[in-house]
């Protein structure tokens, strides 16, 4: 009795040890491997999902949501479409926005250029200006009538109800000197990922996508930020949350 339990424990401990012993396995292949290899290894994608998931419910889902679909209020992408922002959705390209975050004010983060806030005219405001937080102020003038006219453009590109005259204006003053569209968003209004500049045809929008969502963000310019997680997560948490937004962004939740 005394010689099975004995062998029974020896057994268990051995199974923890061997346990532990590819856990450490994983994690080294996780960090040794190219980013993207590692999201090819179905082995490594459900270790890194296994890794992420709790990481992710502690300190992503305030933003990006439970469901990983985002939050227009906070402009916090979904993660989920396979729609990128920054870069091609690449593992690497994932990886370097944790680390480093959107507007941070770090080093390395992503921070080329703002959406300005067209209809505030001829003013300029801080970050920690009353009444202006959040908001980047100045630039080219465009009215409220030509705001909206911009948005039943936009409607009618995203093949939505739009109203024919109000977009044939906003067309215009897509191409339009200072105010124009084109020169961040491409001349096809596909966007420009080098610099975070959305694609304006796909019918995506990170802040919301009603008509008055659209106004604002043409009215009063978005200063949207992500925080670095350098330094606060480990390299292998980052790898990991890296690799498992890249597979569920291709439809595998594991």
């Amino acid at each position: 009795m005394l010689f099975t339990l004995a062998l029974l424990v020896a057994i268990g401990g051995g199974l923890v040890v061997r346990a532990r012993l590819h856990r450490e396995q994983l994690a080294y292949r996780l960090l040794a491997d190219l980013p993207d290899a590692a999201a090819q290894a179905p082995s490594l994608a459900r270790f890194a999902a296994s890794v992420a998931k709790p990481i992710f419910a502690e300190h992503c889902t305030a933003c990006h949501g439970v469901d990983m679909r985002g939050k227009p209020a906070v402009g916090a992408p979904d993660l989920t479409d396979g729609v990128w922002l920054w870069g091609n959705g690449s593992v690497y390209d994932i990886e370097r926005i944790i680390l480093y975050g959107v507007r941070a004010g770090i080093s390395k983060t992503r921070d080329v250029d703002d959406m300005p806030a067209f209809g505030l005219k001829g003013t300029f405001a801080y970050q920690g200006v009353p009444g202006f937080e959040g908001r980047i102020v100045g630039g080219a003038a465009l009215d409220s009538g030509e705001v909206w006219d911009l948005v039943q453009y936009l409607l009618k590109i995203n093949h939505r109800p739009y109203q024919p005259e109000a977009a044939n204006i906003g067309e215009r003053l897509s191409y339009q000197g200072s105010t124009s569209c084109r020169d961040c968003h491409a001349a096809d209004l596909k966007g420009v990922s080098d610099y975070g500049a959305p694609d304006l045809t796909i019918n995506v929008w990170n802040n919301g996508g009603t008509p008055q969502d659209l106004y604002d963000s043409i009215y009063y310019g978005r200063h949207r930020m992500m925080p670095a997680w350098q330094g606060v997560l480990t390299l292998e948490q980052i790898r990991a949350l890296a690799v498992y937004i890249h597979s569920v962004s291709h439809g595998d939740r594991r």
